[in-house]
């Protein structure tokens, strides 16, 4: 049976998605839970998918990937809005980079992905992973993993067809 994958990137339709600041360290020297004080704009909608400046994922997302992938890593990370004390939980994720990209893919001259093809040998074990050396790729998902997230009504994410050679 074939394989199929996606790509999970960031849904530009939220006009308003909660950004939260960047990781004061890398994922590895971060605790296993920590607390950011933030100053929250108006009407920031919280998504279950939070791709930039780091990965972030809601409970509900978390718990449906260690499902899916136990070797995911995850830590707790709560961000406290400073004026009104609002809280937000979400998870620090840490999500395997593979040596997948085809050597056919299609690239933009400033070096980011115009039609991305992955190396379907290297990817056959894989059920969530980044592209090593890919400038401007995002998470990749197989076809279990993305229809799972839909089923459940998770947010902040648009999923795009990947083509394998």
């Amino acid at each position: 049976m074939v394989q199929r994958f996606y790509e999970l990137t960031e849904d530009h339709r939220i006009l308003n998605p909660f950004r939260p600041p960047a990781l004061p360290t890398s994922f590895d020297e971060l605790p296993l839970s920590s607390v950011m004080m933030i100053e929250r704009q108006m009407n920031e909608e919280p998504t279950d998918w939070i791709s930039r400046p780091s990965y972030f994922v809601s409970d509900r997302m978390k718990r449906l990937m260690e499902m899916v992938d136990e070797a995911l890593l995850f830590k707790s990370v709560t961000f406290i809005d400073q004026r009104s004390g609002e809280q937000l939980g979400y998870w620090a994720c840490h999500i395997p980079a593979v040596l997948a990209l085809s050597d056919n893919s299609l690239f933009y001259p400033n070096g980011s992905i115009q039609h991305l093809l992955l190396q379907g040998e290297k990817v056959r074990d894989q059920r969530m992973f980044t592209l090593e050396g890919a400038r401007g790729s995002g998470v990749i998902v197989r076809l279990d993993l993305a229809e799972s997230m839909l089923r459940r009504g998770l947010s902040g994410f648009v999923l795009r067809k990947v083509d394998l050679e």
